[in-house]
């Protein structure tokens, strides 16, 4: 492990699943000089501490009152998430948590006031703001090389990855909470203005093992009359089979499967491509004849990069290991990520309730 001339130790609570993930960004980074992890049962620390290769314990005050360790990350399923992230906040800790805060809006709104009520360093762990394929766009947005964005559109089209019997399957989160926050978060990053409405709709399951929906359709309207839109669907078969020599996005491709937004703005407009592994932008111009468009720029990225581009954690939690060592604050604000939750609940209730749901109602 490389070492920095401010290091910290960190813990990781669940390091099963996305844990590993966790744990692997901790011994990578300079800033963290001994990574411990925590299971809710001696048999999952003892199993997983070797998986891991780090100490693992099943008591979770030996991490809350270890005065060395300033940062803990947060990778249990959603339900643990409010519970053991106000734990760490009231021990003293600096907390990055995954998403969604918790799984109800009572949950994230806990969770909130935990942190102000400490004045305490709180992430959540939407890492998409951290991925550059994302990042870019958010740089030419903010350049004004689009001018005002005013709509933008995700479709994201996939196959059922999380399996029947699993804990995301079975969870009574709904896949808005557990995977759709990301991709509602971006467009409030890129746009930068308060959400006034949303509305939600879903079709009968396909996915019949599902407690929740396997399918949704979101449109929210911005204070200033932006929109966005999400399309997500997954039930698109995926034929690959684990070949070495075989591009897992490129036969995702040819299976149907989409990941894109398309960003329109009054000036121009911008795609981002996760399967073609690209970002273009488009200049607009207001012809005599009629509005032209003119793609100016296009960004490609390899295969080794994906993660980098497309998904970075890795990143992210390396990033809030060096905030934390330095005494720097968020680069998200815990009280902007809330305001992504609220979003993701304000959804869901349209999704019952079969209307608009007003922000200020929610």
């Amino acid at each position: 492990m490389i070492t920095s001339n401010k290091t910290i130790a960190a813990a990781v609570l669940g390091i099963n699943g996305m844990g590993a993930t966790h744990v692997q960004a901790a011994k990578d980074s300079p800033w963290i000089n001994r990574v411990m992890g925590y299971e809710p049962t001696s048999e999952l620390a003892s199993k997983y501490s070797i998986d891991r290769d780090i100490p693992a314990t099943h008591h979770i005050n030996k991490i809350l009152n270890d005065p060395q360790i300033k940062l803990v990350y947060i990778a249990a399923p959603n339900e643990f998430h409010c519970d053991l992230a106000i734990q760490a906040i009231n021990a003293g800790k600096a907390v990055l948590c995954e998403k969604p805060m918790g799984t109800t809006l009572n949950e994230a709104t806990r969770l909130l006031q935990a942190k102000q009520n400490k004045d305490s360093f709180l992430q959540i762990g939407l890492e998409l703001r951290y991925s550059k394929l994302y990042m870019q766009a958010k740089e030419w947005i903010d350049q004004g090389l689009i001018g005002t964005p005013v709509n933008t559109h995700c479709d994201y089209y996939c196959s059922e990855g999380h399996a029947r019997g699993s804990w995301r399957s079975e969870s009574e989160t709904s896949l808005i909470a557990e995977k759709l926050c990301h991709y509602l978060d971006l467009p409030r990053w890129w746009i930068g203005d308060e959400v006034k409405n949303v509305y939600s709709v879903s079709a009968p399951n396909v996915v019949s093992y599902f407690n929740h929906p396997d399918n949704h359709q979101i449109t929210y309207r911005f204070k200033d009359g932006a929109v966005s839109t999400l399309a997500f669907f997954m039930h698109t078969a995926e034929s690959f089979d684990g070949d070495p020599l075989q591009d897992i996005i490129e036969k995702q491709v040819d299976d149907g499967h989409r990941l894109t937004y398309l960003i329109y703005g009054t000036a121009g407009a911008i795609e981002t491509d996760v399967f073609r592994r690209r970002i273009r932008r488009w200049e607009f111009k207001d012809a005599p004849a009629k509005l032209e468009s003119k793609l100016v720029d296009k960004i490609t990225y390899p295969s080794k990069e994906d993660s980098l581009w497309m998904h970075n954690t890795h990143g992210q939690n390396i990033e809030v290991s060096r905030l934390v060592a330095h005494g720097l604050p968020p680069f998200t604000e815990a009280s902007d990520s809330f305001q992504s939750m609220k979003l993701v609940f304000a959804a869901e209730r349209s999704e019952l309730e079969g209307q608009v749901v007003e922000m200020s109602e929610v």
